[in-house]
């Protein structure tokens, strides 16, 4: 399939997700701060997903490298959010807020914390992922040799990009989209739970759509 077709197909998903997201109540201004510092995130997590599908299906793979570099922040930002709204302590969060510090382990270890309790116990989303999948993505975040290699022997630096990995990455786009609404759904529900099951559960349909 081409990249800019199955590009405007995560972002009709995206589009769905996010008008699901725009009905669940934030936190209130007395919930705990691990429920606000969990939903911003997945907020953020959610629109570097949508900036990934919507730069490629603008561009295609003429500057993928841009789409590709979000994909870590995009990882980043969702495990945070879930770390905070489902492990974190409350005096962690404080901390946060105090040294703008993550006060969490490694990118490794945290998915491996969520994927521990629920809603995740038992699934290994998070420590299931392809770690050389996102090494790459890393490096591109980075400017490291993964991304220096599509440029390597290139005239004009006209980059030469797998199809494959392209459509990998709306993958995964379009798969922590999923889990970041999920997840704002997630926190709604500690909230609000009335005015956000229906939402939730709209949001969950959607999962096997999402490769979830």
């Amino acid at each position: 399939m081409p990249i800019t077709e199955r590009a405007r197909e995560v972002l009709l998903l995206q589009g769905q997700l996010g008008q699901l997201a725009m009905q669940v109540p934030p936190p209130p201004e007395e919930a705990a701060d691990r429920h606000l510092l969990g939903y911003q995130e997945m907020g953020l997590s959610f629109h570097h997903a949508t900036s990934i599908a919507s730069h490629l299906e603008r561009h295609g793979s003429n500057l993928a490298a841009s789409a590709f570099a979000l994909a870590r922040p995009m990882l980043e930002t969702l495990q945070r959010g879930w770390w905070f709204a489902a492990v974190a302590t409350d005096e962690q969060a404080a901390a946060f807020l105090a040294t703008d510090q993550f006060p969490g382990p490694g990118v490794a270890a945290v998915g491996r914390a969520i994927d521990a309790v629920p809603p995740f116990a038992g699934t290994a989303f998070f420590t299931g992922l392809d770690q050389a999948e996102w090494n790459t993505y890393h490096s591109f975040t980075h400017g490291g040799l993964f991304a220096l290699d599509a440029y390597a022997n290139r005239p004009h630096l006209v980059p030469d990009y797998d199809p494959d990995k392209l459509l990998a990455l709306l993958d995964n786009a379009q798969r922590m989209s999923g889990v970041a609404a999920l997840g704002m759904a997630w926190i709604g529900m500690i909230h609000a739970p009335e005015r956000t099951e229906p939402v939730y559960r709209a949001i969950h349909a959607l999962g096997p759509q999402l490769g979830q």
